[in-house]
């Protein structure tokens, strides 16, 4: 059987890892002229590895690992407690660690787990025809011969996916949150200062700042804002340092590590609304182009893994005439959990940012929470047991 996925980003890498050991060949399309990652580093939450062992990449992820046991929460701008986890104890819970690692090297990993010239860069896919049979994938630049054509298509393109829109149009698609996101990674951990880590909020203006250290030795960090900021990566820099000068000193020393044109930013996106079904006919839609949402839950990539698990399960041993009732499986696999945490994120977007008395009654309240509390409701939902992608349904949608 015949599996074409469209975008080689994380998501639709691990796709097409799950779709390769499932036993299909496995065809993967990306527009962009190379392979390649954008971005810093990334946060892989405990069922984000879960999901890359059931891909067989759990190992080296997990070998990427660094002591952080007591480096969870969330603090105030100053680096004081608010709401503490201790690490150790949610990765006995959940039987995975937190790992921080850069995109690339991830990127990298999913990569080289597939068949060589299984990835075709410079090739846009602009259409999609199910004709009940097979999946005709339009290309925007036609090669000699047939169209291609596919059993399966799996729709991995991102948030600002075309063909979400085009196979949904009535959905109203994606909205920016309003708040940007500079990451970055410093090339190492500035000298004379501890890093505080997990989040620090501050309620005077609901900006955020995170940082994780990376097994190479640098730290990749984050921080949001909302409003307006320069253009220029140079004046940016500049600014970004200025509005975190009463911080945790570490904030303002990351700045300083860190190169300005190192500094990715972009505004937080998330849909609207979560899609009606993550599967339509013999294509399915995988990772943030079915459902994006912010990254306040450090979500994003982990649910495109679970995805991409699902999704090998149902494909397993399916021949090409089963394909509609597989992808309506992995639709009811997958829809509920991540239409559930699509409105967990929105929600803990908007309580990370308030500000003024609303943000200060936060913080009091977080002060309150038990760390037991804190701990066995990240173990919740940091929970994932493979074995659920191959059981019976509970619901479908």
């Amino acid at each position: 059987m015949h599996v074409v996925v469209v975008g080689a980003g994380l998501g639709g890498l691990a796709a097409a890892v799950a779709a390769h050991r499932a036993g299909h060949l496995v065809t993967v399309l990306e527009r962009s002229p190379a392979l390649r990652e954008s971005g810093a580093g990334i946060g892989v939450m405990p069922n984000g590895v879960l999901a890359l062992d059931a891909l067989g990449l759990g190992e080296p992820v997990r070998g990427q690992a660094g002591p952080m046991a007591a480096g969870g929460g969330l603090r105030d701008r100053r680096g004081r407690a608010l709401l503490t986890a201790d690490q150790t104890a949610v990765r006995e819970r959940t039987g995975a660690p937190l790992v921080a690692v850069r995109r690339s090297w991830l990127h990298g990993l999913l990569a080289d787990a597939l068949p060589a010239g299984t990835v075709y860069t410079g090739t846009p896919v602009v259409g999609l025809r199910d004709r009940g049979d097979q999946v005709e994938v339009e290309l925007e630049r036609a090669a000699p011969g047939e169209p291609v054509r596919a059993d399966a298509v799996v729709v991995a393109d991102g948030a600002h996916s075309r063909l979400r829109r085009a196979l949904l149009p009535d959905h109203p698609g994606l909205a920016g949150s309003g708040e940007h996101a500079a990451r970055a990674v410093a090339p190492a951990a500035p000298a004379g200062v501890a890093l505080v880590l997990g989040e620090l909020v501050d309620h005077r203006t609901g900006d955020r700042f995170g940082c994780l250290p990376l097994a190479d030795g640098g730290v990749y960090w984050y921080a949001t804002w909302r409003g307006p900021s320069p253009a220029d990566p140079r004046e940016r820099h500049r600014w970004l340092r200025a509005r975190r000068a009463d911080w945790h000193p570490s904030t303002v020393a990351l700045v300083d590590a860190t190169a300005p044109e190192a500094v990715h930013v972009v505004e937080t996106e998330q849909l609207v609304r979560p899609l009606p079904a993550l599967a339509l006919g013999r294509i399915a839609l995988l990772g943030d182009a079915g459902h994006a949402m912010t990254p306040d839950l450090g979500q994003g990539a982990c649910q495109a893994f679970e995805d991409a698990v699902a999704l090998g399960a149902v494909l397993d041993g399916a021949a090409a005439a089963h394909v509609p009732a597989a992808l309506r499986a992995y639709d009811a696999r997958r829809g509920a959990r991540t239409a559930a945490l699509q409105r967990e994120s929105r929600r803990m977007h908007r309580l990370l940012g308030l500000t003024g008395v609303r943000g200060r009654l936060r913080d009091a309240v977080l002060r309150c929470v038990p760390p037991g509390l804190a701990v066995r409701s990240l173990a919740a939902q940091y929970r994932f047991d493979p074995a659920d992608a191959r059981g019976p349904v509970a619901g479908a949608r």
